[in-house]
């Protein structure tokens, strides 16, 4: 089968959100008539519409801003609900996690996994990359963190400050960057219910990983 070239802009009329696999997709991918969206705060936005953090191709804003910025772990329900009318973050959210990644985290256990979640999101997005920014995190593949990242927009500096009102050009405060390892932990803990603290043995890493999936 040829590989589907990725959507930048707008998903045609006969591809439905729920046909979207993780490489069909980019942060600025859009299919408004179906309700998913691509927040930005980019220039084009101000001129086209008069206002930022409005759908790029429409121009509509579903997202409650004030309190999205508030940055409350415990309002993270609200904040998922809110990331997930955007497009890209519905895909990382309702696709599959690639086996390896499960089998990784498993063996990890979420102590470990939280560790190298802080690690990556600090090396990542800890200072602001120019050069870098958009393609610092990769899209899934075997690591669980990359999906965690791009479900929850901590995944780059111009999403963190669109969707979590971030500077992109400081550096990320301790407060900060613990926010965004709550938030990707979250994701992870959500997608993977039976991760515990602790590491499992091989096998039944091999075998939690494999169920996962079929369900």
């Amino acid at each position: 089968m040829q590989k589907r070239k990725k959507f930048t802009r707008v998903v045609p009329d006969e591809i439905k959100v729920s046909e979207l696999k993780i490489d069909d997709v980019t942060c600025g991918a859009t299919k408004c008539d179906e309700g998913y969206h691509c927040y930005s705060k980019k220039k084009t936005s101000l001129r086209k519409y008069g206002e930022q953090r409005v759908c790029k191709e429409c121009g509509t804003d579903l997202i409650d801003w004030e309190r999205i910025h508030k940055n409350d772990i415990n309002d993270s329900d609200f904040v998922f609900e809110q990331l997930r009318t955007e497009i890209i973050r519905h895909v990382f959210w309702h696709n599959q996690i690639q086996v390896e990644a499960l089998h990784a985290t498993y063996l990890q256990g979420k102590t470990k996994t939280r560790e190298k979640a802080l690690r990556l999101l600090k090396s990542r997005i800890g200072k602001y990359n120019n050069f870098m920014d958009g393609r610092q995190t990769p899209m899934g593949k075997e690591e669980i963190v990359n999906y965690a990242q791009h479900a929850t927009a901590t995944c780059c500096r111009q999403c963190l400050e669109a969707w979590h009102n971030i500077k992109m050009e400081k550096p990320l405060t301790e407060q900060e960057l613990n926010f965004c390892t709550d938030l990707v932990m979250k994701y992870i803990t959500e997608r993977v219910p039976k991760l515990s603290a602790d590491p499992v043995d091989e096998e039944i890493a091999k075998k939690l990983s494999y169920e996962h999936n079929k369900h």
